[in-house]
């Protein structure tokens, strides 16, 4: 195509690319390797992908009165200007600060660096650790580059299915560079090990997905994989991949198992990783010699991720973590002490919890009459509307579900069951307010721990640990994945646990 038939799309830093005539502009600014939040996939429905309008024009929904539109939806119809929202544009992800918010510089080299990373629908994060004394020496966390082409697995296995496996690989090639390439001061990379769920794992090798988009769900792989960095275009001696259990439960499941070496524990041992893909493993006391695993998973949807939920948004600085009541009033803490911006998940959590005690939400999930048009109230521009309640319905209630179907079929009284609640929320959620809000059964109570991120820990793991690799494939060898879709009991609990 001549290049004089695109149009030109500049950017308020200075960057531009460039838009094929009839392509939207997220398509066009995605395909150049700008990275802007879309969790419903470019449907247009959860408006997220707002870009200001400087100058030009386009065919779609006007702007807002602020200039605001959806990128989306605009298709440019002349050279446009653009300002891109704050944590846009071309690099892959900013990684200059560490976990902990602390700018990282290295004081002195090692010989031999390894690094675990966990690739999340969501989150991308990545450990630094010295490879002959196992300290770690610096941890990082970004959005998933991925992002614009949804917030959840299927959105992105149905761009894969459109023929967008490349970009979407392009994407978090390039993010895992980063990461490695900002850790090489410390020394040379000799091994990265990688987990993460079964859809990221065959993105990060390039591998398409389409195969899991539909029934009977096949992945290409579940094996491990053993690859040089030179496969992958990529700063590393050597790259492995753990092994996952189905299409659905990864090896995000299989690390958090095995760093927690589930099958030397006495009690019935219940893992959730609650995300976009709800997973989840119930370890049955052993009978005999026999262990047994009872694994499954649950589509929640991205609401705790912060998509659908309209003042939702990511762990990121500035997004209300926690919400209490205090002296009457509702109050809140942000990640970073900043500015509210928005709710995440474990926030969400609270507010239902919150609005439960108050009467704010009737059973059904219904706002009283006050909070109808409005929402109910948490800050400045920061309210729960009605359809917020409702996607967290759906999404409490197939967790809930999962959860009572799978200690059905392993036998095991939710009473009898040690929890290890894994994930995003596993940093901040409060347990207490998820038996409340109807995320975990009432028994859960007092038996749950807050684990973090387990799929990074084992990750990290398997790098200090020989016995690491071997545990996980007993692990994938002795476990048994129930069909939650097929199953009309599941059908039966998500109805009923629908309720509040």
């Amino acid at each position: 195509m001549d290049s004089s038939s695109f149009f030109h799309i500049t950017c308020q830093d200075g960057l531009f690319c460039e838009a094929r005539p009839g392509e939207s502009l997220l398509a066009a600014l995605t395909r150049s390797g700008f990275i802007l939040s879309a969790p419903c996939g470019g449907r247009g429905i959860c408006g997220k992908c707002k870009v200001k309008l400087l100058e030009g024009r386009f065919n779609g929904p006007l702007p807002e009165k602020n200039g605001l539109f959806s990128a989306c939806q605009a298709i440019p119809l002349s050279d446009m200007t653009i300002e891109l929202p704050a944590g846009s544009g071309m690099d892959a992800a900013d990684f200059g600060m560490d976990a902990a918010g602390r700018t990282i510089r290295p004081n002195r080299k090692v010989n031999r660096a390894g690094v675990g990373i966990d690739i999340g629908t969501t989150t991308v994060s990545a450990e630094l650790i010295d490879l002959d004394t196992g300290e770690t020496l610096e941890t990082v966390s970004a959005l998933n580059a991925q992002r614009s082409f949804g917030a959840d697995v299927m959105s992105r296995i149905d761009a894969a299915r459109k023929g967008k496996t490349g970009e979407l690989f392009s994407a978090i090639n390039k993010q895992v560079e980063t990461i490695l390439e900002r850790f090489t001061p410390w020394g040379p990379i000799e091994h990265c090990v990688v987990s993460g769920n079964t859809t990221m794992l065959h993105l990060f090798t390039n591998t398409d997905p389409s195969g899991m988009g539909a029934a009977p769900f096949t992945p290409v792989f579940l094996e491990e994989q053993h690859l040089t960095g030179l496969d992958l275009s990529l700063p590393v001696k050597q790259v492995t991949l753990l092994p996952g259990i189905s299409a659905f439960v990864g090896a995000d499941i299989t690390a958090g198992l095995a760093a927690l070496d589930i099958f030397n524990r006495e009690d019935a041992s219940l893992l959730v990783d609650i995300g976009t893909n709800g997973e989840m493993a119930l370890l049955r006391k052993k009978t005999g010699n026999k262990n047994r695993l009872f694994c499954c998973s649950t589509a929640a949807g991205p609401c705790f991720e912060g998509a659908e939920i309209s003042c939702g948004m990511g762990a990121q600085p500035g997004a209300i973590n926690r919400i209490m009541l205090k002296d009457g009033k509702v109050t809140y803490t942000t990640l970073g002490t900043l500015p509210p911006r928005g709710i995440c998940g474990a926030a969400l959590i609270d507010a239902l919890a919150l609005m439960k005690q108050m009467a704010v939400i009737d059973e059904t999930g219904a706002l009283a009459d006050e909070y109808e048009e409005t929402g109910f109230p948490l800050a400045e521009g920061i309210s729960i509307s009605g359809r917020d309640v409702r996607q967290f319905q759906l999404a409490k209630s197939a967790i809930l579900s999962g959860i009572k179907i799978l200690c059905g079929k392993a036998e095991a009284a939710a009473a009898d069951c040690s929890v290890y609640i894994a994930g995003g929320l596993g940093f901040f959620i409060d347990t207490k307010n998820a038996v409340t809000a109807g995320l975990l059964p009432p028994e859960f109570t007092g038996r749950s721990s807050a684990c973090g991120n387990l799929s990074l820990k084992g990750a990290v793991q398997c790098l200090r640990e020989a016995a690491f690799l071997p545990r996980c494939r007993e692990i994938t060898a002795h476990s048994e994945v129930a069909d939650l879709g097929s199953d009309p009991d599941f059908a039966e609990a998500f109805a009923e646990n629908m309720y509040f």
